[in-house]
């Protein structure tokens, strides 16, 4: 009974969250056509997962370069290293920052208060908050497993990885059958 709890608890918890994040940000990298590799899932994967590579490492692998420029979510995605595990570490960063916000405009008494007292001190305490929960994101998995207590962690792991495989193809889904339509 135990199990099941810990299932549905981390399928809702994790699982979802991740697989909307993911649908979101694929979808709408793909329907900008930051992506060439709509149809195959697993040439989309290995594109995302290089994204973030430099030329030099693309030539290195075979790769052709990068074109054009990219859209500044999507270079911060591609800093957290693309894929399942930049998804991921992007998504938490997220989550750090929001309640990082939260807390410091609560302990503020209020946004109109917050912003009656920012000056250089807070901004400064600000960005290096923001430095560590960058890297806070980055070990993902260190928050997480610091935020549950569960004797099942490979559960939440399984969850979160399905919610991505499901994001990746539920945006791809979308995109084809906005393809069939405008055609």
């Amino acid at each position: 009974m135990a199990f099941l709890k810990e299932f549905f608890w981390a399928l809702f918890m994790v699982g979802v969250p991740i697989g909307i994040f993911t649908t979101a940000l694929v979808w709408w990298a793909l329907r900008g056509g930051h992506f060439k590799e709509v149809l195959d899932s697993d040439a989309l994967k290995n594109e995302i997962k290089t994204m973030g590579w430099s030329d030099k490492k693309r030539k290195k692998k075979g790769l052709e370069k990068a074109t054009g420029t990219s859209h500044p979510l999507k270079k911060k995605w591609a800093r957290f290293g693309g894929g399942f595990y930049g998804i991921v570490a992007f998504f938490t960063y997220i989550v750090i920052e929001v309640l990082e916000i939260i807390s410091v405009i609560s302990d503020f008494g209020g946004f109109i208060s917050f912003l009656k007292q920012l000056n250089l001190n807070v901004i400064i305490s600000m960005l290096v908050e923001a430095l560590t929960n960058f890297i806070s994101a980055m070990v993902w998995p260190f928050y997480w497993l610091s935020r549950i207590d569960t004797g099942y962690a490979w559960v939440w792991f399984a969850m979160s990885y399905a919610g991505y495989w499901a994001g990746l193809q539920l945006a791809q889904l979308l995109i084809k059958r906005n393809s069939q339509v405008v055609t």
